[in-house]
């Protein structure tokens, strides 16, 4: 953000705590329904109204309607969600892996030592799986690793391709069932304190 851009902000916010907060109740806080009413009647009725300086003397109102032809509305086959994901940068490890915010992810083997653009929803769960981007171009969706499969793949180091040795075989049965235990678990037994 520009000095310029955060000024305006910070006027913004300057205007509102001496021309509108100053003038709300105590009854006008304590619903957000009636708090945003009155900021918009505020806003509608006395800012968009009065000239500013920064608009060369011009009301918001005037200006805007003189430029509102210049306005250009987003296609309607943009994906809004898509604009505002995060991105970061990282590189593929040798197992084929990058990390985010706590969590390993799964890329192609052909990316390995390569720098990606990982574009993701920070409120989403990372079983959603995050947009994995190269030189500009979506590759895939990348997904969270899958450590006990990951563990059996050979990697072979001449290429740097990874070539499945085997299907990853199934977790070892060891007879112990915990959900068993409890379900067994005679109402007379005595909890360990």
């Amino acid at each position: 953000m520009t000095a310029f851009a955060k000024g305006k902000i910070e006027r913004w916010f300057r205007t509102v705590r001496a021309q509108f907060v100053s003038r709300l109740s105590s009854a006008d806080t304590q619903n957000l329904e009636i708090l945003n009413r009155k900021l918009w009647a505020w806003v509608e009725g006395e800012y968009h109204q009065a000239p500013h300086r920064g608009l060369e003397e011009q009301t918001p109102l005037d200006r805007w309607a003189m430029s509102a032809s210049e306005v250009r509305l987003p296609d309607s086959t943009i994906d809004l969600e898509a604009l505002f994901l995060f991105e970061t940068k990282r590189r593929v490890q040798r197992d084929r892996t990058v990390s985010l915010n706590g969590t390993l992810f799964e890329v192609d083997a052909a990316l390995i030592g390569a720098t990606i653009t990982l574009r993701f929803d920070p409120a989403a769960p990372p079983s959603r799986g995050v947009e994995l981007w190269h030189q500009g171009v979506f590759v895939a969706r990348a997904t969270p690793l899958d450590a006990y499969a990951n563990c059996f793949v050979r990697r072979n180091r001449s290429s740097d391709s990874i070539d499945p040795d085997s299907p990853a075989p199934a977790p070892r049965n060891t007879g112990l069932v915990f959900r068993d235990l409890i379900a067994r678990k005679s109402p007379n037994d005595k909890e360990p304190h």
